[in-house]
């Protein structure tokens, strides 16, 4: 097997009060946490495979460990038994292993929909730990906002098709530098965050242009709950606004009205775009 060596100045390991196979140990584990070496391969950079299931986990020391850490490095292991789940639930329900009843059918999609919201907090949980340790990292590239907003609006409208939406698009000059995925991954989540707050209405997405940058906007409208999921928001909340600024916008605290729920966001735009 190929090796690389890699030197770190005695005096930067000095400063950092840690030995050349500690720094080892750090580098395997924090490889294995971002899922980009396996255990196998963390075991062997690290040299000795104990300090990997030591470390990952917390400190004999103290006894705690680090949620976040914890979260992001556990989250396949917590989301593919529900999927699973999720998946087997699925194919009774359709009659794939033997025809099932009416009653059958009526516990086993409460199971489904259970498991489904189960794997939607989850999946939430997840992307705030990442954020909040910054494991979620932007790649910025030019991108036409325009189409942008409209990739994320149709992918959201797919997978609620119940819930309908209208927009209204005005900008003269799309062309941002941004990470299209994650900005797609924050308006989807600006939209449920604003259907949560209503059981019958519609949304708007609204977004327009001007010598400053984008402006984006998100209300839901309709018969609003009197019960809200103080947990959804929160969550919801924070990855959206975590996502934002990232991109260097801002995300506006969000705007209760009378019928639902109102959503804003900014981006800042490179004066060298702008041309009228």
């Amino acid at each position: 097997m190929d090796k690389t060596i890699l030197e770190i100045p005695t005096e930067l390991l000095q400063a950092a009060k840690i030995t050349a196979e500690e720094a080892k140990t750090e580098l395997a584990i924090r490889l294995y946490q971002q899922h980009r070496l396996n255990e196998e391969q963390a075991k062997e950079l690290a040299g000795d495979p104990n300090e990997i299931e030591v470390l990952v986990w917390g400190s004999h020391e103290t006894g705690r460990i680090d949620l976040d850490d914890f979260i992001s490095w556990a989250a396949h292991d917590l989301k593919s038994p529900l999927n699973t789940i999720i998946g087997f639930t699925r194919v009774v329900m359709k009659g794939m292993d033997g025809p099932v009843n009416e009653t059958q059918i009526a516990d086993l999609t409460t199971a489904f929909t259970g498991s489904q919201r189960m794997l939607f907090l989850l999946n939430n949980l997840v992307d705030m730990a990442r954020l909040n340790i910054g494991h979620i990292h932007i790649e910025r590239v030019e991108e036409n906002m325009t189409n942008t907003l409209a990739e994320a609006l149709e992918r959201w409208k797919t997978a609620n098709p119940a819930k309908p939406v209208t927009q209204t698009v005005h900008i003269s000059n799309p062309i941002f530098n941004v990470d299209a995925a994650h900005l797609r991954q924050a308006i989807s989540s600006m939209l449920t965050y604003a259907s949560l707050r209503v059981t019958e209405g519609a949304l708007t997405l609204s977004a327009s242009d001007d010598e400053n940058g984008l402006r984006v906007s998100i209300q839901s409208a309709g018969q609003k709950l009197r019960d809200k999921s103080e947990m959804d928001s929160a969550m919801l909340d924070f990855i959206c606004s975590s996502l934002i600024k990232l991109h260097g916008g801002n995300f506006d605290p969000p705007q209760e009205t009378e019928d639902g729920l109102a959503l804003c966001f900014s981006l800042p735009r490179a004066e060298s775009v702008y041309s009228g």
